[in-house]
């Protein structure tokens, strides 16, 4: 991975760490968890907050990020691939999170869809998203829409909470965080 990616990916792990307490409380990890983390890169935020899961899958597309995280992060299992087409059974995960990851995805309502799928009877999917008052500016969309193919879609709060209802989600509910807004929705 090239210096510069590796950059923006610790500064934004930095910007982010006042919401991990949150999303851990989220995820609560009890004894025998199963988490994915859909576009969790090299997995350095996701090892900040899923401590004490049994197990930490991180699905990522780009295959420059799972070699890396597989190299600083052996602890955690690396898969590539798309939240479009998550490869895993039905009812393999207990929880599935996505960081900062969601408004890359291109086709959100079939991620949407694949996250629940993969959720055992009762899993949690917590997403944590941006608002679009707080979505990056230009040169960083330029420079993001080259590392990520360009895709970038954001969603308020309220609307996301609509789309986890409509794919299916129960007891969904959002709640604000210090850098942007945490989405939960229960299968």
């Amino acid at each position: 991975m090239s210096v510069l990616f590796r950059v923006m990916e610790r500064r934004s792990v930095r910007k982010r760490a006042p919401d991990f307490a949150q999303l851990h409380e989220l995820i609560a990890p009890v004894s025998g968890v199963r988490l994915l983390d859909v576009g969790g890169g090299t997995g350095a935020a996701t090892e900040r907050f899923a401590i004490g899961c049994a197990e930490v899958v991180v699905l990522e597309p780009d295959r420059r990020k799972v070699a890396e995280g597989r190299r600083l992060r052996p602890a955690i299992r690396f898969e590539e691939g798309h939240a479009e087409a998550i490869p895993f059974p039905d009812a393999t995960f207990d929880r599935v999170t996505s960081v900062v990851a969601f408004h890359h995805m291109e086709n959100q309502g079939r991620a949407l869809e694949e996250m629940r799928r993969v959720l055992r009877g009762s899993g949690r999917v917590v997403l944590f998203e941006l608002p679009p008052s707080r979505a990056p500016g230009p040169l960083y969309r330029w420079i993001a829409g080259y590392r990520h193919a360009g895709h970038m879609a954001f969603h308020g709060p309220d609307e996301l909470t609509e789309n986890l209802r409509a794919i299916g989600f129960t007891a969904v509910s959002n709640r604000a965080g210090i850098t942007g807004y945490f989405v939960i929705g229960t299968k």
